[in-house]
């Protein structure tokens, strides 16, 4: 063993960046290991050790090091891929259940055991590598690792080309996994009985460091498989090579050119069926709802759906081109990967050719709007008949119309950005009964649903837990907005508005919110309880308070929507049309203050400080 496979004493100490003596207490406690030996007084540590112990847990100040990637020994051997497997991780926050895939090596390293773990971004679920990255790495352990090795592991986070950078990127995380105290530990017990449930705290200081590609293949003693094309690290390609399936032959489709196909197809055929006159056709059950009474409303229904259809094709086309380019360029991962692109039939490719050619003033701001209201109006209906079993559902069409609805909404804001639209109500879930809410549910008018009304519980049913199904009850607002609630569980959902109030609100209403729920409620002196409408103009609508940060910003902007007076309420400003002096203001009754306290202004002070601001900071006081 040469002497540059050894560290002294002082050579940790500068390593770490502290002093000999903290060395000392360090190998004292069984955080650094033991020396392997003594040179007379000098006492001496095999390199590839300390290394290792670095990697596993910082014991300068209990975060893991960044390992000096030039000085880490190499492997003996290639490290050997003990796990290549699809991982399904357990109790993240999050609607469906996330899957990442799980890579670990083993091997040894001059005389010691290395363990590698490099879990990857697949495609379905690619941010909870970043935003649940504790849960990834407990349930890593839980499933493939013993206790020891889960601490002393190297670990490390793979996103592959195009998701979501350019390039592939390969990042060092340095787990603190925290103990409890005692020889066993937080993380021991924590592996004992599993994942699922098992903690919900945070890692100490995690630590994310870019790591080349060479670093990494140093750390194996070999590179492993990184090149998949851009789309295609799913499940099912890693699943199939993992099987030794070599290349993985796959449906490549990203955007989804053939569902768009599908959407164009049944909008052109209902559109075709009017123009004819017919009411019934086969194939068509919907026909008969489009048709309505009457030549006129079977014609205005053929030219939303042509509308309709020409707005969806700009995108189909694009993925056409896309796929074209796609499938005559070269690429590294045609070794992993061979994708099969769809190919145009004589029928798709002369549809999107005859809606591309149509004129462009045929999509005036009128028609695109007129369209708009009726592809909407249709969808309602659709969704009714669909909830009730009715021998006119169509839920072919029902999608098609639905992936319509954005795009047309889309192109009427680039015919006249000064117009807003109202996409309709945001369904949302309340977690706590405050003041606000309670407010709001005197005002409930407890019936229903009503007649046409079961897409709207469908939406909002969606919002609420299995266990608090049982018990509830069905209710409209002053406002026309329904309400769900379970009076046991206390469980609320309710239709949030993103438009302006009817008549604006009087200086005597009060805004009035409870922290975490992200609903804001007008108390109006008639004893009305409104929902405060965010701004349907931008893309979030949780509102929270008391920081600066995106939720504040959306509350800002809600306020300045609903509460300060529009010239022209068919234009109204944004919060970045008002002056700075203004938005400072609102921006400043938003962010300040405490955000576990109740939201509580009125609106003749809020109009007030946004009309008379200065540039001076407000107190919280003020705020309340």
């Amino acid at each position: 063993m040469s002497l540059d496979e050894l560290y002294t004493s002082p050579q940790i100490a500068k390593r770490l960046g502290v002093t000999r003596q903290r060395v000392d207490q360090l190998v004292d406690t069984g955080q650094l290991p033991q020396p392997l030996g003594r040179s007379g007084n000098t006492r001496l540590w095999r390199a590839s050790d300390i290394e290792l112990a670095l990697a596993g847990n910082d014991p300068a100040n209990g975060r893991l090091a960044t390992p000096s990637w030039e000085k880490l020994p190499v492997p003996d051997a290639p490290l050997r891929l003990d796990v290549d497997a699809v991982l399904t991780i357990p109790g993240a926050w999050i609607a469906k259940p996330p899957r990442v895939h799980v890579r670990i090596w083993r091997g040894s390293v001059a005389g010691t055991r290395r363990t590698v773990v490099l879990y990857g971004a697949l495609a379905e679920s690619h941010g909870i590598i970043v935003n649940f990255a504790e849960t990834v790495a407990r349930s890593i352990a839980a499933q493939y690792l013993g206790v020891g090795e889960a601490r002393n592991a190297w670990w490390f986070g793979f996103w592959p080309r195009g998701l979501p950078r350019k390039e592939l990127s390969i990042d060092y995380v340095s787990f603190a996994f925290p103990r409890a105290g005692g020889s066993g530990g937080l993380l021991d017990a924590l592996l004992r009985r599993g994942s699922r449930d098992a903690w919900t705290g945070e890692f100490e200081q995690p630590v994310w460091q870019k790591v080349e590609r060479t670093d990494f293949a140093r750390v194996l003693g070999g590179e492993p498989d990184l090149d998949y094309p851009p789309g295609t690290y799913t499940v099912a390609v890693v699943t199939a090579l993992a099987a030794g399936r070599r290349p993985a032959v796959i449906d490549f489709d990203p955007r989804q050119l053939r569902t768009q196909l599908h959407h164009l197809t049944s909008l052109h055929s209902y559109r075709t069926a009017l123009l004819a006159g017919a009411d019934d056709r086969p194939g068509l059950p919907a026909l008969p709802l489009l048709a309505a009474d009457g030549h006129a409303d079977a014609a205005r229904t053929a030219e939303a759906l042509g509308i309709a259809v020409r707005v969806l094709v700009p995108d189909a086309l694009g993925a056409v081109e896309d796929y074209q380019r796609l499938s005559t360029s070269q690429d590294a991962g045609t070794t992993l990967v061979e994708r099969q692109f769809h190919q145009l039939s004589q029928a798709e490719g002369a549809l999107l050719a005859r809606y591309a050619d149509m004129p462009d003033d045929q999509l005036s701001a009128g028609a695109v709007y007129r369209a708009l209201t009726t592809v909407r109006t249709l969808a309602s209906a659709l969704s009714d008949r669909a909830e009730t079993g009715d021998e006119h559902a169509d839920p072919v069409l029902l999608e098609a119309l639905s992936a319509a609805q954005p795009e047309l909404v889309s192109v009427r804001h680039l015919l006249d950005p000064s117009l807003i639209d109202d996409p309709g109500p945001s369904p949302h879930a309340v977690s706590t009964l405050g003041d606000a809410e309670n407010a709001y549910l005197a005002t409930i008018s407890w019936w229903g649903p009503a007649d046409g009304d079961a897409h709207r519980k469908a939406a909002l049913l969606g919002h609420i837990w299995e266990k608090d199904r049982e018990d509830l009850r069905t209710g409209y607002d002053p406002y026309g907005r329904m309400v769900l609630h379970n009076p046991t569980t206390g469980a609320l959902a309710l239709e949030r508005p993103r438009v302006l109030p009817s008549t604006p609100y009087p200086d005597t209403a009060e805004i009035l919110a409870t922290p975490g729920n992200m609903t804001a409620f007008v108390l109006l002196p008639d004893g009305r309880c409104d929902i405060l409408p965010t701004d349907p103009r931008y893309t979030f609508d949780d509102i929270t308070w008391g920081y600066g940060g995106t939720g504040p910003d959306v509350f800002a902007q809600a306020l300045a929507f609903a509460a300060l007076p529009h010239p022209d309420p068919e234009r109204p400003l944004t919060l970045n049309d008002h002056p700075e002096h203004t938005r400072t203001a609102v921006q400043e009754i938003t962010e300040y203050g405490s955000q576990h306290d109740t939201f509580r202004i009125g609106i003749a002070t809020l109009r007030a400080r946004a009309a008379s601001a200065s540039s001076g900071r407000a107190t919280t006081e003020d705020a309340r």
